[in-house]
């Protein structure tokens, strides 16, 4: 059905095509799509108000049009083969080669160009870690005098922050194995305490 109707449609679309497109051609000036009542009263507003403006703005300017063309554009390619010239003060990266994967997922600065009174994410969790395991000894005071920190922040780093512990099962059997701490039955786990009512006396009964 929609071949048979595309060979009707076909022969009446090119009906008279050529003197068709000579007439739209010749036409002296397209006929405008109509403006919208509001620009239409801003147009007419603007004829009123600034006629002559409005008529110069329809003429051609000679003036700016000789400067128009006396306006030229030029440009040069750099030659590749020269390098720039390097700022000393703001030096790009000279080295291109392959990142290496870091340990913690983003590229340690050299110890010795931590300034003073920062630390590095490495050293962070090593001094986190040792105060897991020894709180009373290695304690914010000490750390804070081996890394050269305000004990205040190094109090706060210990008091929010904390490092993952793994817990391995101390006996591997198919029965009972023990993970993080001593296995229960159960029953003891999900237990829960039920209010009883009172038994009744001997007495009352009788």
């Amino acid at each position: 059905m929609g071949k048979a109707y595309s060979s009707l449609k076909n022969p009446l679309k090119n009906f008279n095509l050529e003197s068709r497109a000579h007439k739209v051609i010749s036409q002296p000036k397209p006929i405008p799509a109509p403006r919208h009542k509001r620009e239409q009263d801003q147009y007419d507003r603007m004829l009123q108000e600034y006629p002559k403006e409005f008529e110069e703005s329809l003429k051609k300017n000679e003036e700016l049009d000789k400067n128009l063309k006396s306006v030229f554009v030029t440009s040069q390619d750099q030659n590749i083969n020269i390098k720039p010239e390097a700022n000393p003060n703001r030096p790009l990266p000279t080295d291109r080669s392959q990142v290496v994967p870091s340990l913690y997922g983003i590229k340690e600065p050299e110890p010795n160009k931590v300034p003073i009174g920062r630390i590095t994410l490495g050293n962070v969790l090593e001094f986190i870690s040792k105060y897991q395991g020894d709180p009373k000894n290695y304690n914010a005071k000490v750390i804070a005098e081996k890394y050269t920190l305000q004990e205040a922040t190094v109090r706060n780093i210990l008091k929010y922050f904390r490092v993952f512990e793994v817990y391995l099962p101390q006996e591997r059997t198919k029965t009972n194995a023990k993970f993080v701490g001593p296995s229960m039955p159960r029953v003891h786990i999900i237990k829960e305490f039920k209010k009883q009512l009172p038994k009744p006396d001997s007495e009352e009964k009788t």
